[in-house]
């Protein structure tokens, strides 16, 4: 007799899609295949209705009633379509031309997708069965470490029952025997925050431990959010690069919302971390980089009456920049608005003269420009300058090598180029120096270039970093920055300004 498998077994698919961390790809693969035999009918595929339902799914994240709704009530009311329409809404999601260069960390439609799915699978696992699977959850979340006295033989949780001598809420049962670290919940809210202490919410009676069912809705969600990750993941590497591109061109629902948001300016839908301050600072460095440089330019110092001639010049191409520069009314608004976000690492402001003056600039640095129109411009920065001469004497060190190619990467010249096209013209620059050879060089530079950061393309070193230091002619003394002198693609700027933002929860 053959195992079940949760293509069509239902408690299987509830305990996989319950508990993917548990299990390898081949499992998760048979919950997907369960969501796609929904979108069979008579032994044909409907991939139109399963288009429609990743595109209802997809847009049905942005709605925050929506999200919470589903904790109580499932959206989507089968686990193996649940995880099918949520990963290929995530996969449309990161396809989007917007998000290419951008970290999924920074990408707010990935999170309320994947909180959507937690609602929803909660609210799924709550009315399936007879609480059997929410054992076996509880046996996963806490059960020993390994440096704990070693696995309990038998069940870590016994039952779910109510105990009225404790209170009116449910308790997971667990014997002594089995008890981990995990077991001993505190509440949070009556921590004093000395000693991470708070009343202790476990209750002990006839040799068991009972622990409140909120400590295991909160220690599950916490669950959930690694373990959607790791759908992702597996339905990421099943895909095939022609399904991948039916996806993407025929979808069209969730890509068309995603540019509406960010047409209309509302891009904290769509971006985490995003500061409100950030909408005022792109219009400016938009109207100081339309207005002639013998005017304005972007990191110098300007009045207030300077910088609003620069906007009002400016002929904005979007309805919320036109919104955005309409709300600056006169030089003595822009003013308030520059000091209302002064916080901004663009905006500096220079108090000391009679006349308050104002400086834009990118990331947090003003910076004298260079325009590169070849990889050779780069040795214009004196720290590249310096690298130069030294890799004339020495091999270069990976971090090096790691440097130049990822700059050389974010170069706008270079953002519609194939990568061939990238090594040939690093090649060219490399055959100069003495330790140069072709074959290593091209297979260094090929591994850097696919040496990416969870999917993300790494940002390039910027001038505190303790490697550029070795070659810095001191930054105190230096017109120039990395980051702030070089003409990088907006998307690179997003992504330091929303990682100086803080650090964002891993995705």
């Amino acid at each position: 007799m053959s195992p079940s498998t949760p293509i069509d077994d239902t408690d299987a698919a509830y305990r996989i899609a319950a508990l993917p961390l548990e299990y390898g790809d081949i499992r998760i693969n048979q919950l997907f295949t369960r969501g796609y035999n929904r979108y069979i009918v008579d032994g044909e595929d409907q991939p139109e209705d399963l288009l429609n339902d990743i595109e209802r799914f997809g847009t049905a994240t942005f709605k925050a009633q929506v999200r919470a709704d589903a904790a109580d009530e499932p959206f989507v009311d089968e686990p193996g379509t649940l995880a099918v329409l949520a990963t290929l809404s995530a996969i449309c999601v990161k396809e989007h031309p917007r998000f290419e260069h951008a970290s999924p960390r920074n990408i707010q439609v990935l999170y309320n997708i994947r909180e959507l799915y937690v609602n929803n699978l909660a609210s799924l696992i709550r009315i399936h069965g007879d609480g059997s699977l929410q054992q076996d959850i509880a046996e996963v979340l806490y059960s020993k470490e390994p440096g704990e006295d070693g696995p309990h033989p038998g069940r870590v949780c016994t039952g779910i029952k109510e105990m009225p001598e404790f209170g009116e809420s449910l308790y997971l049962e667990i014997p002594m025997a089995a008890a981990s670290r995990k077991c001993l919940v505190r509440d949070e809210e009556s921590s004093t925050g000395m000693d991470g202490g708070g009343e202790i919410l476990s209750r002990v009676k006839d040799n068991h431990l009972y622990v409140p069912v909120g400590d295991f809705d909160s220690k599950y969600r916490d669950y959930a959010e690694r373990a959607f990750k790791k759908l992702l993941r597996v339905q990421e590497d099943e895909l095939s690069d022609d399904q991948l591109t039916w996806l993407t061109t025929n979808e069209s629902a969730i890509t068309e919302r995603i540019d509406r948001f960010l047409e209309t300016g509302h891009h904290e839908r769509i971006w985490r971390n995003w500061d409100r301050g950030e909408r005022t600072i792109r219009v400016l460095r938009r109207a100081l980089n339309a207005a002639p440089d013998d005017v304005v330019q972007q990191g110098e110092f300007y009045t207030a009456k300077d910088l609003y001639r620069a906007v009002e010049a400016y002929e904005p191409d979007d309805d919320w920049e036109t919104s955005v520069a309409d709300w600056i009314s006169s030089p003595s608004s822009l003013a308030k608005t520059l000091a209302d976000h002064e916080s901004h690492s663009a905006i500096t402001i220079d108090r000391d003269g009679r006349v308050n003056t104002y400086r834009i600039g990118r990331a947090g640095y003003g910076a004298e420009q260079i325009e590169v129109t070849e990889i050779e411009d780069l040795f214009e920065l004196p720290c590249m300058a310096n690298m130069e001469e030294r890799l004339h004497e020495k091999k270069p060190v990976r971090k090096d090598l790691y440097n130049f190619a990822r700059m050389v990467m974010w170069l706008p010249q270079y953002q519609d180029s194939s990568l061939d096209e990238i090594v040939a013209d690093l090649k060219d620059v490399f055959s100069r120096w003495p330790w140069y050879d072709e074959q290593k060089t091209e297979y260094q530079v090929r591994y850097e270039f696919s040496n990416t950061i969870d999917g993300d393309t790494p940002l390039p070193m910027n001038c505190d970093n303790d490697d550029m230091q070795r070659y810095c002619i001191g930054q105190d003394q230096c017109p120039y920055s990395i980051w702030g002198s070089l003409s990088f693609p907006d998307e690179m700027y997003e992504q330091v300004d929303e990682q100086s933002a803080g650090s964002a929860e891993k995705f």
